[in-house]
């Protein structure tokens, strides 16, 4: 729509300096048209850059308008100077307020595509600003030329702006893809593609399982069941930190991996998650749901795979389960206990959600 009045303001513009239309008539009307189409390209920019439809933003509409009005009462407009200075200083506040919208999304959407159109806006100010200086005295570029590299601009925006749109859509399914969509963690494909061909030695893997999870499902129904899962995965996902790589791996198993770790950090991080989700009493209807979990972990030693460092944190989490639950058992790992681990274990991966009743 932006574009559109813009288009609209400059063609009338045109045909007015063939004096195919009155001074008057083409005067005010591209610049009503123009200085409105700059406040709609703020509103169109806000919106694109937030993904929020907010309708106190039209009231941006109301500056353009006000000039307008101010136009017809005073006449400013039919002087070249006064017209254009107006009408490119209403185009700069709107520019740079894009500019600025777009920057200020960053903290919420890092697309490299953002930066690209906040650019090619901040030129297109730059320019505008060029063109005032130009009207008045100072031409360091002509106000001519100024136009013409405004218009190549205005092209530039309408090209990043459908590579942002792109890179969003592609942002977005690539989370699709890498979320779980009951708990809005990660998942195992995320997961899997995060770790490293081979652990280094001191790489250690939490495994964790909420306790007699079975039963709740049997007890209280699988949309408990789901609310429970929900409520432990987020609950824990606030507990971590970003590095530390944690997913949901199926049923009601999750995984954590934490590269370079110190001999206390894997305990004392499955402890934290722990005694978090021990205070968590999941509400359904008039029901509270007390939930626990156990862990097992798993610290890499030299010459060990991902998948033994794995079967050795499932044998620490059945020791765990079998000493009660509710509870962190540590295993140390070495080549010669991964394979006896793996050969009396199934993998994670494969491991039924009923187990862990």
């Amino acid at each position: 729509m932006a574009f559109l009045l813009l288009a609209i303001a400059s063609t009338v513009a045109g045909l007015g300096e063939k004096r195919a239309l009155p001074l008057y008539v083409w005067a005010l009307s591209s610049f009503a048209l123009g200085t409105l189409g700059y406040a709609v390209f703020w509103i169109g920019i806000r919106r694109l850059s937030s993904r929020k439809k907010r309708p106190f933003d039209w009231l941006a509409t109301v500056l353009p308008m006000l000039l307008t009005a101010t136009a017809v009462i005073t006449g400013f407009h039919l002087d070249n100077l006064f017209r254009g200075s107006v009408f490119q200083f209403n185009s700069i506040l709107f520019l740079s307020a894009s500019a600025v919208a777009l920057v200020h999304d960053t903290r919420h959407e890092k697309l490299s595509a953002r930066y690209a159109l906040a650019a090619s806006i901040v030129v297109a100010a730059i320019l505008s600003l060029f063109i005032i200086l130009g009207l008045v005295a100072w031409k360091a570029i002509h106000p001519r030329d100024a136009f013409f590299l405004l218009i190549l601009c205005h092209f530039a925006i309408a090209l990043f702006t459908l590579v942002f749109v792109k890179e969003r859509a592609e942002a977005t399914l690539t989370k699709l893809l890498d979320t779980d969509a009951l708990t809005q963690i990660h998942n195992r494909r995320w997961f899997f593609s995060r770790l490293p061909a081979a652990p280094c030695a001191g790489d250690a893997f939490i495994i964790i399982d909420i306790d007699h999870f079975k039963r709740v499902n049997d007890t209280f129904g699988h949309a408990a069941g789901d609310a429970v899962l929900a409520s432990v995965a987020q609950k824990m996902a606030e507990n971590l930190r970003q590095s530390e790589i944690f997913a949901r791996l199926g049923g009601e198993e999750f995984g954590i991996y934490l590269p370079a770790a110190s001999d206390l950090e894997p305990r004392v991080v499955a402890e934290k998650l722990r005694n978090a989700v021990q205070f968590l009493n999941v509400r359904l209807g008039e029901t509270d749901i007390p939930v626990t979990i156990s862990a097992g972990i798993a610290i890499a030693s030299d010459g060990l795979q991902v998948n033994e460092l794995m079967s050795i944190a499932d044998t620490a989490l059945y020791a765990a389960k079998n000493l009660g639950r509710n509870r962190v058992e540590l295993h140390q790992s070495s080549p010669s206990s991964a394979s006896a681990a793996a050969e009396r274990q199934p993998m994670p991966r494969t491991r039924k959600t009923g187990r862990a009743a």
